[in-house]
């Protein structure tokens, strides 16, 4: 049938960057939410995203937002699980196997 994609495994490698600026391109031919939603489960079928953040990233566009990339979150950043980290910890234990998280943590400087 003409003008319908399938979903395919060659469809299903979209990155949330790139889903967000086809919601993007999208909000910019007039297309709703529902619609938008509606493009992209059937393109990536149970990889899209949930349409309460369809809606959302909708909203953010409409009222001008133009960077697509996620903004920065509070918490623990990424790198605290990072092989440098992890091997600071084992050098530390190989030490003495019995210390506590609180010398470890004192130890290598991180908490």
């Amino acid at each position: 049938m003409a003008g319908i994609i399938e979903s395919s495994p060659a469809h299903q490698n979209f990155s949330r960057y790139d889903i967000r600026v086809i919601i993007k391109f999208s909000v910019i031919l007039g297309k709703d939410a529902s619609c938008i939603h509606k493009d992209l489960v059937t393109v990536l079928g149970e990889n899209a995203p949930f349409i309460q953040t369809v809606r959302k990233w909708v909203q953010a566009v409409s009222e001008g937002r133009d960077d697509m990339e996620d903004e920065p979150r509070p918490g623990r950043p990424v790198t605290a699980c990072g092989d440098a980290n992890i091997s600071k910890v084992l050098v530390s234990l190989s030490d003495d196997r019995r210390k506590t998280c609180e010398e470890i943590s004192t130890e290598t400087l991180m908490s």
